[in-house]
């Protein structure tokens, strides 16, 4: 079995996989506004964006970039997401890559692929181009960019978030790992199973590299992973969250604990300040949860998403607490 087939499906999907296949070759929405001039677009990648009905045109707003994961697209991370939604009640746009599936064939972003993860090549420059289309095009605020994603396209997000540290404020990191796990898809088998162990200051030499002389402060993370994921090791947040402790001077041990967050008896949230007592890592902890996307459907402020393929209902929606992590909820 392909690599890129084995980074989303466990035994949970296995039986629905042709179901799920079908699903995903459909096409983006009629709500989606498709973009294709948005640049040279070296990833060779699709441009979606969700852009509310009740905006004006005379405010800058922010931008939320979601990257989907595997056997996704555009359409159907935003169902069982619920991120547009809350772009309608909180006046935000969305910005929705996408894979082709003539580059990857379940439609992961090429996350192992040195020449797609490192700046200015590949798809996360194809990204990059993207954002920069944004200000002009949708009067988005060019220092308002928050980027998430779920697997591979967690990882992708990852990417984005190191190889552009200027360009995003937050990422939030659905199941993914550290920047630059894996060099290729034989190593990227291993590594979502059993990923290495590092200390904070070797992960952080691999972002560091793409960007050897920026000073500033590096975008704030947040990681939110299944306990019982058996397609990405949790292990794997782990690692993410020592790589980008060290980035922001601080060290991978929380500060503080919230056992049974918001009320949600399986959720923990993990909190990590810097030296100044700023939050600038949040970990939630998902029991009972595999790799999935956590919601909590219903019709109030604080619900959303769709208990479908790839998302559980834990009544805990996770979309709507990252985008409070990342301010953007009024």
């Amino acid at each position: 079995m392909r690599f890129t087939l084995i980074c989303l499906i466990n035994r949970k999907y296995a039986l629905l996989l042709g179901a799920v296949l079908l699903f995903a070759f459909k096409g983006a929405a009629h709500n989606f506004i498709e973009v294709s001039d948005f640049g040279t677009n070296p990833g060779n990648l699709k441009m979606y964006v969700y852009k509310p009905a009740s905006l004006k045109d005379s405010a800058k707003v922010p931008v939320v970039v979601v990257l989907h994961g595997c056997l996704q697209n555009a359409e159907t991370v935003a169902e069982i997401s619920g991120w547009n939604k809350l772009a309608d009640l909180n006046g935000f746009i969305v910005l929705y890559p996408q894979q082709k599936y003539t580059n990857n064939t379940t439609g992961c972003f090429d996350w192992f692929k040195k020449k797609d993860v490192s700046k200015d090549r590949g798809e996360v420059y194809s990204i990059k181009q993207m954002i920069d289309y944004m200000p002009a095009k949708f009067n988005t605020d060019s220092k308002r960019v928050y980027v998430t994603g779920l697997s591979a396209g967690a990882a992708m997000a990852v990417a984005l978030m190191a190889a552009y540290p200027e360009t995003v404020k937050v990422g939030a990191i659905f199941a993914g790992g550290p920047y630059k796990v894996a060099k290729n898809a034989f190593e990227a088998m291993f590594v979502l199973w059993l990923p290495p162990n590092k200390s904070p200051k070797r992960w952080a030499k691999r972002v560091i590299k793409q960007n050897p002389d920026y000073k500033s402060e590096y975008p704030k993370l947040i990681v939110v992973h299944g306990r019982l994921d058996f397609v990405v090791n949790i292990r794997n947040s782990w690692e993410l969250i020592q790589q980008w402790s060290y980035l922001h001077h601080t060290d991978p041990k929380p500060d503080k604990i919230e056992n049974g967050f918001a009320k949600a008896k399986d959720v923990d949230r993990l909190s990590y300040w810097n030296k100044g007592g700023e939050e600038v890592i949040v970990f939630y902890k998902i029991l009972g949860m595999g790799h999935a996307l956590a919601v909590n459907p219903g019709s109030a402020p604080d619900q959303g998403g769709q208990d479908k393929m790839f998302s559980s209902d834990k009544n805990f929606h996770s979309t709507y607490w990252v985008a409070k992590d990342f301010g953007i909820v009024r």
